[in-house]
């Protein structure tokens, strides 16, 4: 009976999960309806990734101690174009990927310095800048798509909520969660969705042809991997990296 009660608990904590993530997705395309109602002139825009690193670099020499970061990929991550510095920021989320990357960001020289905060998620959808004042969003797709200023505040308060919903899910840089490049197979991601949907083991293992003693080997591995000590914490393990 206990151990039905804390499944039952355990899916009720992944719904909660997932409409978490469902909910910063829509701030994100709030975010973006907001801009397109609201941008007007040029100084709206930002251009390019260059000019995008050259304004985030600006904003925070002029408030160091203010900043908010988040560093997604660049549009092209395989040009030599210039990188976001980490130097006095307050706080930075890092897309996974760019640890990575040859001579990742994450491998720096004192990236995890003592006093700077640094945490990392699985895939970051975008890049921005988060002042008091001002949020600058970075172009995204492609080398030639726009980026754009936020100085309205509703806006830039906007932006930092969603950063800060972001930072409470992201693993600090260096734990073996956070750096690990090792993504669960497709069957796996099945039975994560699967399970965060309410089914239990023999239901999944009916849905994709297999015993429930193979889904429940599948829950182990993943729980040694995630370092989960149950199906709860394995859920939210997975949900804070966009599995389910």
């Amino acid at each position: 009976m206990e151990l039905r009660l804390m499944l039952a608990a355990g899916q009720r904590e992944l719904v909660r999960a997932q409409h978490r993530l469902i909910d910063q997705y829509a701030q994100l395309e709030r975010l973006e309806e907001h801009r397109r109602s609201t941008a007007h002139g040029p100084d709206d825009i930002v251009r390019d990734w260059t000019e995008f690193t050259r304004l985030a670099g600006r904003l925070t020499a002029e408030a160091p101690d203010d900043c908010r970061l988040l560093h997604g990929m660049p549009p092209e991550p395989t040009s030599a174009g210039p990188e976001l510095a980490l130097d006095g920021w307050h706080r930075t989320i890092l897309d996974r990927r760019l640890l990575e990357l040859p001579g990742g960001l994450g491998h720096a020289d004192g990236a995890a310095r003592p006093g700077r905060q640094i945490r990392v998620v699985a895939a970051a959808p975008t890049s921005m800048v988060i002042s008091e004042e001002v949020a600058v969003i970075a172009p995204g797709g492609t080398a030639r798509s726009a980026g754009w200023v936020l100085r309205a505040p509703v806006l830039v308060g906007l932006a930092a909520h969603y950063f800060d919903s972001l930072w409470r899910q992201a693993q600090p840089l260096g734990t073996a969660s956070a750096t690990s490049g090792e993504a669960p197979s497709n069957v796996q991601l099945q039975i994560l969705r699967l399970a965060a949907q309410g089914a239990k083991d023999d239901a999944i293992a009916r849905s994709l042809g297999r015993s429930p003693r193979w889904v429940r080997r599948h829950f182990e591995l993943l729980a040694e991997r995630l370092g989960a000590s149950n199906r709860m914490t394995l859920g939210i393990a997975a949900a804070r990296r966009g599995w389910i």
